[in-house]
Formats: structure tokens, C-alpha cells, sequence
């Protein structure tokens, strides 16, 4: 269905003679294919003799559509959809271990098993967000590993004040939020030894439209419909991400430079914040944060301590931010 997509795409009409040629497969199937297309919401028409030609997508994520007008170098050149799938972190998984190449993007409708931070469920309806998973074999340390999941969170800021024209920032460590309301969600998990990092998968939840914020997480999520005040296309915050990641692991390169954009980018420096751990909770100011990911955080008595997400969640005092 897929193949047939991509010849809809870059044709204005095309036979059904000419794609069962080019697809080495029946006129029957052709037509099973595109009544298939139709169901999803895909406007094709059919011209007689002529054959068919697309009219319009639907806010579709299969990879033909995320690939219409992708000018990356490698993320997201091979790009996998799903319908459904318990886990897009699990599945990307799985290709890593089968030698999935590096840049490889996972994308699903839904997600039946979607997981956060420290194991909490996802909650992800189908149709109503983006879940995706980009595969990732840097050549570094396992311990320069947390510089990622920054970068991955820049990434996604970036992409979505590009493509969506609502200011984006990153709540740390990488909580994406915009006009105060989380939006998007992450998870990175590595595969490694001692020495070296075999994969890292890169595992992101977009809020787009309304029906992704459940009643029970209203009050401090919000979906990027709504805050923009029109109705996006979710392939085109896809594009807006992976071509921002490929800006973003060229500037990791300077250190310095890296760290400056994403605290530029960052909605918790400067603010007041409530620390909390197993062992208790303090309050203090942000003042920055460490290239090994680490936020540094001034108690109310003037000492800082360098926290860690592993370890501790972070709250505003007036709210989620």
C-alpha cells in the first residue's frame, strides 16, 4: 500500500496498468490497494481511462507522506509505520538488535503499551498524536549518553516552534511545554557495555490534537491544536523534528554552544523550584544545567546541588512549569 502511495504522490494520475507494471503485482490488487488508501482517508479519484489520481491526504503518518518534502541527510530516511503497536521504543528496539541503520524512525497511529519516565503509563489514543521513536548509534560513552536525551528535547522544541509557530521550551530535563502546558513527553533507552554505546532509542509523544488530553491530565497538559488555534498536520511536525535533530547533533560538536541553546530554550533557569526525592524535598532557584545533563539548584540557604532526573522530579511553585 505503501509503494502504491508513493507513485499517488509523485504523479498527477497514474494508470492502473502503470502500477501494476511498476509494483510487479495484479490490476486487482492495485484496486484493492487504493480502495484501502480510501478507507484511511485518502481522496483518490478515478479518471477513467486515465487511472487515479490523489486529491487530498488526510493527516496520514505513513512514511510516503512523512517523506514529501523530507531534506534530511540520514534522520528519518528509513522510516517505519504502524498502525498500532504496544511500544514504538520496544519495536525500535527490536530493529536495533536486527541492524536497524542509524536514523531510523519508528512512527505509530497508537500505541497500546506507551511508557514514560520511571515506568508511568502513556496514555496514547490513536489518531490524536505523534508517537515515534528514532534510532540512534552514537559513537560515545555510555556516560555521555544524557547529553542526548538534551539534544533529543532540543530537537523537539526547535521542531515544533518552526513548524507550528508557538514558542516551545523545555521543561527539564526534557518535558516539552508551550504556553505552560506539557505537550510532548520522552523516553530514551541505551543498549550498551562498559565502553561503548551500541544503540540509543529515542522514544517521543506530540500532543497535537484535542483528543490526546484525557480529562485526568487537562489541568497540566495541553494539545498543540488547541494552543496554536488551528489544525496541524502531524507529518509536518515529523519533518520539523528530524531536521532540526540533524542541526542539533552538528552543533553538539561544541559543547559550549550546544549547552547554550538548550538553556536558551529552557523554561525552568531562573525559576523557583520545588526539588523531590525519595528523601525528601527542598525548594531553590534553577541557575543552570551541567553537560552531563545534571540541574544545578540553590536551596534557600545559598548551597546548590547538582540533581539528577534519574533521581528526583521538578516542579514549579505556581504550577506544573
Amino acid at each position: 500500500m505503501e509503494r502504491i502511495l508513493t507513485q499517488l504522490l509523485k504523479n498527477d494520475t497514474v494508470s492502473g496498468q502503470a502500477l501494476s507494471e511498476k509494483l510487479g503485482v495484479t490490476r486487482a490488487a492495485v484496486w484493492k490497494q487504493i480502495e484501502q488508501l480510501r478507507q484511511q482517508g485518502f481522496v483518490i479519484e478515478s479518471l477513467g481511462r486515465q487511472g487515479y489520481r490523489l486529491v487530498e491526504c488526510p493527516d496520514s503518518l505513513m512514511a510516503p507522506v512523512v517523506r514529501q518534502g523530507l531534506d534530511t541527510s540520514w534522520a528519518g530516511r528509513e522510516i517505519v509505520y504502524l498502525r498500532s503497536v504496544d511500544s514504538t521504543n520496544r519495536y525500535a528496539r527490536q530493529l536495533a538488535q536486527e541492524g536497524a541503520a542509524h536514523g531510523t524512525l519508528v512512527l505509530a497511529d497508537e500505541q497500546t503499551a506507551g511508557r514514560g519516565r520511571r515506568g508511568r503509563g502513556w496514555i496514547s489514543p490513536a489518531g490524536e498524536s505523534i508517537y515515534m521513536t528514532l534510532i540512534l548509534r552514537p559513537q560515545a560513552h555510555p556516560s555521555q549518553v544524557a547529553q542526548l536525551s538534551l539534544a533529543t528535547a532540543l530537537a523537539v522544541a526547535q521542531g515544533i516552534t518552526r513548524s507550528c509557530g508557538v514558542e516551545a521550551r523545555i521543561k527539564w530535563p526534557n518535558d516539552i511545554v508551550c504556553q505552560g502546558r506539557k505537550v510532548c513527553g520522552m523516553l530514551l533507552e541505551m543498549n550498551a557495555d562498559e565502553q561503548s554505546v551500541h544503540d540509543v532509542v529515542a522514544g517521543i509523544g506530540i500532543n497535537v490534537h484535542p483528543g490526546a488530553v484525557s480529562e485526568e491530565i487537562a489541568e497540566t497538559a495541553g494539545a498543540l491544536d488547541v494552543l496554536c488555534g488551528r489544525t496541524l498536520r502531524r507529518a509536518e511536525i515529523v519533518r520539523g523534528f528530524l531536521r532540526a535533530f540533524e542541526e542539533v547533533d552538528a552543533l553538539m560538536a561544541d559543547g559550549e554552544a550546544f549547552m547554550r541553546a538548550y538553556c536558551e530554550h529552557s523554561a525552568t533557569l531562573g525559576r523557583r523550584v520545588q526539588v523531590i526525592g525519595l528523601n525528601g524535598s527542598f525548594i531553590g532557584t534553577a541557575l543552570g544545567v551541567t553537560g552531563s545533563g545534571a540541574l544545578i539548584v540553590e536551596d534557600e540557604q545559598g548551597k546548590r546541588h547538582e540533581v539528577l532526573a534519574a533521581d528526583v522530579s521538578v516542579r514549579g511553585l505556581m504550577g506544573y512549569v
